[in-house]
């Protein structure tokens, strides 16, 4: 009798714990405030820059008015919250939904715009902005995706007011791009992959003339010419150097093409080795 009374008891007292446990679990539904209020809450929180504060009105704003007064300006607010608080692929996100539910509107210049520098600012990595490393150094593929994004925005609406900005970005990212190529193209020449080279080295020449890149591609493509066997066209190209860069460093005073130096680890001799690279 003792022991069936114990069991009832113990089994009351789990059971009244579990509905305590599942009350304070239960979330407490706040109610809807009136669709101005969070408008005006998100406004008072980016002023105060307070991004992921905003973020979180609009997003009450969205899911409680989705067809309101405020609901478009919230959306475009959106992305500009976003991009404050630095999450670059929401706002990307954001600004495609803007674009493709409202094509016709007076400010989707804007969200073009902002999806464009949400791929630009995505490129750019916490270390080249923090410790000054080249961004030409990684991957370009962002990049060009950023150019793109931005040459789709100045072909759109090339009176928007963001034109201006855009242009100077895509002056940037073109300069990058072709840094890029040439990085890549040192490291072929590096590995004694003449042609791989070439082609990188032609790939700033035709598809970024105007940048500061086009010296050192013209340079490495008549290298790459030389190592290939390719008299000819190594001349063809270094009398292109001397027309379009007639105080370069790559050619001597006689006019001679000076070859250029490769790392000590393109070609190790003994010291590099036994020093493990530290004695060129």
């Amino acid at each position: 009798m003792g022991f069936h009374h114990s069991l009832l008891r113990f089994s009351g007292i789990v059971s009244f714990s579990l509905f305590i446990v599942a009350c304070s679990s239960k979330q407490v539904q706040e109610p809807d405030l009136p669709e101005r209020v969070y408008y005006d809450k998100a406004q008072q929180a980016l002023k105060e820059n307070l991004p992921t504060t905003a973020i979180k009105h609009l997003k009450d704003l969205d899911s409680r008015y989705p067809f309101g007064e405020f609901s478009t300006r919230a959306e475009l607010d959106l992305i500009y919250a976003q991009m404050e608080a630095s999450d670059f692929i929401a706002a990307h996100a954001s600004a495609e939904r803007f674009i493709k539910n409202h094509p016709e509107h007076d400010s989707v210049d804007y969200a073009y715009y902002m999806r464009a520098l949400s791929t630009y600012k995505g490129a750019e990595s916490l270390m080249s902005r923090y410790l000054n490393l080249d961004p030409s150094e990684r991957d370009s593929k962002e990049l060009a995706k950023a150019f793109n994004e931005l040459a789709d925005f100045t072909s759109r609406f090339p009176k928007s007011t963001y034109a201006p900005d855009a242009k100077a970005r895509m002056y940037y990212l073109r300069e990058m791009v072709a840094r890029h190529e040439l990085q890549v193209a040192r490291y072929y020449l590096k590995r004694k992959a003449p042609l791989s080279a070439l082609r990188r080295s032609q790939e700033v020449i035709q598809h970024y003339p105007s940048t500061r890149s086009v010296e050192e591609a013209l340079a490495i493509s008549i290298q790459s010419y030389n190592d290939l066997k390719q008299t000819d066209l190594a001349q063809t190209n270094l009398a292109v150097l001397k027309q379009n860069f007639p105080n370069t460093s790559y050619i001597d005073n006689n006019g001679n093409f000076v070859t250029l130096k490769l790392p000590s680890d393109a070609d190790p001799g003994f010291l590099y080795w036994v020093s493990f690279g530290l004695i060129n």
